[in-house]
């Protein structure tokens, strides 16, 4: 007997339904829950595109600089990038009259940048003066914004150039200045080249000693020579660049060679000197321009000042820091000279050269157009002061020595023992150089904390012993500024000194 079925039709329609039914809730449950953070995710990525865009803008104008280091001085009115853009600079916004905004957009993106100008202190904008926008501690800033789908985002960056002032020591030639030898007209011919293209003489060469000590970072276009196990570095962040063929050559045997408490940097490329610190002398005011020698004692905020054509006087500190001696209206025979009794003919007088001691109450450059010659202590009165010494020739460390015909003998109770000069200095086309240095018997460590530039090495004592022993302590304050008008900001490459996101951002740019 057969039963028969009942028809089922219909019922698994039923349970799809309610599966369906129960997965379209869980959906839309899903969907409720993240829906918020969709928002959220939109914004988070256009702020991170913002910040991206400002970036690129900086690395843009950075790039601009490199490919013309007073790119700067054409402010807002650069040429355009291409033929359909135009350059996204501007004037410190909002400006009057008020002009439109530039902005320029990342290829393929809806991002985009701008970039502000925010001229020096005591400046309304950027003018064709290239001190508008280069304060006198030698940074530029720029305000740079990006925006992205409404979101904006703004850095603020600090710019100083890549140069000397980032090593407590450079050197472009490692052996005693021509002028300075023995033979000085057959020096001048075979001994401005590097070790090893020059001969050994007439050219003197001069060593790190063991007892030396070099704290900072460190530069030479030349290689170096050692005796013994002078420290370079005072720790893996201080860079120690040496570009000769051969980082160094042992002057004592294969036992000597340089502790290396920096991270050595070799081959490390050859770093250029500017060419001349004559504009110091338009940049310092009337009254604080000297012709012929001229002696400096600086106390605090004030200075005495001694010249022939006022006799003494007690002065203020220039109020925009530097000073310039030049050479007077005689004939200034430039040269050095190796037995150096300190007594000068009348047109020795003329020169222009700078005769400096004393403690200084705020930041100074003291520029001469022959040689500055330190007579004592160069101290600061406070920590985040910086003092600038530039020399079109030599800086010379005062060492007065008793003299019987060409021989010398001992020190003279004037000589400096353990002497300090907190300053950073430059000899533009000769050397930092203590005056009789094979003569006299020692006299302690010449303490150097700042910054030392000289075209040629000079030489401070021998191992005789006479002079003094090296203590070279960067001044790390020069990473981000440096004394007033120091260098001339168009001889260098630029870098980022500092990078700071501004808050709030400049949302309000059109």
């Amino acid at each position: 007997m057969h039963l028969k079925l009942r028809c089922q039709r219909g019922f698994t329609t039923v349970t799809l339904m309610g599966v369906l039914l129960v997965g379209g809730l869980l959906v839309m449950a899903t969907f409720s829950a993240v829906n918020p953070d969709i928002g959220f995710s939109r914004g988070d990525q256009d702020s991170k595109q913002a910040y991206a865009a400002a970036e690129s803008g900086l690395q843009w104008y950075l790039n601009s600089l490199a490919a013309n280091n007073s790119y700067y001085t054409l402010c807002d009115a650069p040429p355009p990038p291409n033929a359909s853009e135009v350059a996204p600079v501007n004037q410190a916004y909002p400006q009057s009259p008020l002009l439109p905004f530039k902005w320029r957009n990342l290829p393929g993106e809806q991002a985009k940048y701008g970039i502000e100008l925010m001229p020096a202190e005591g400046r309304p904008k950027c003018t064709s003066d290239q001190y508008s926008m280069i304060d006198r501690y030698g940074n530029m800033r720029l305000r740079i914004s990006g925006r992205s789908r409404g979101k904006t985002r703004t850095i603020d960056a600090v710019l100083r150039r890549l140069n000397f002032l980032d090593f407590i020591y450079f050197t472009h030639f490692e052996t005693l200045d021509p002028v300075a030898t023995s033979d000085p007209t057959t020096a001048a011919t075979v001994c401005a080249r590097f070790r090893a293209q020059r001969p050994s003489s007439p050219c003197d060469e001069i060593q790190f000693a063991a007892d030396d000590a070099i704290l900072g970072p460190f530069h030479t276009n030349d290689n170096i020579l050692v005796c013994g196990s002078p420290q370079f570095g005072r720790g893996v962040s201080d860079r120690i660049e040496i570009n000769g063929p051969q980082a160094v050559v042992s002057a004592c045997g294969s036992g000597s060679g340089p502790d290396y408490q920096g991270t050595l940097i070799h081959p490390a490329g050859e770093l250029g000197m500017p060419p001349s610190n004559s504009d110091l002398a338009a940049i310092a005011a009337p009254e604080y321009r000297f012709l012929g020698r001229t002696d400096i004692t600086l106390n605090g905020a004030s200075m005495q000042v001694t010249n022939a054509a006022f006799g003494t006087k007690t002065m203020n500190l220039p109020a925009n820091g530097v000073i310039w001696v030049g050479s007077g209206p005689g004939a200034c025979t430039t040269g050095y000279e190796r037995r150096q009794d300190y007594t000068e003919t009348a047109t020795e007088l003329q020169c222009g050269n700078a005769w400096v001691k004393g403690t200084y109450g705020k930041d100074l450059t003291i520029a001469a157009s022959n040689d500055v010659i330190i007579t004592g202590n160069l101290e600061r009165s406070a920590d985040e002061l910086l003092l600038g010494l530039v020399a079109y020739n030599f800086v010379r460390v005062y060492h007065p020595v008793n003299w019987s015909g060409t021989s010398c003998g001992s020190n003279t109770g004037a000589a400096l023992s353990n002497p300090i000069i907190e300053a950073a200095i430059l000899a533009l086309n000769h050397s930092f150089i203590v005056d009789n240095w094979t003569c006299g018997a020692r006299l302690g460590n010449l303490t150097v904390d700042g910054a030392i530039a000289q075209r040629f090495r000079g030489p401070v004592g021998t191992t005789a012993p006479s002079g003094y022993l090296k203590n070279y302590v960067y001044n790390d304050r020069l990473r981000y500024r440096e004394p007033p008008y120091f260098l001339d900001p168009v001889q260098a490459s630029w870098r980022i000194a500092r990078q700071t996101e501004h808050l709030p951002a400049r949302s309000t740019l059109p």
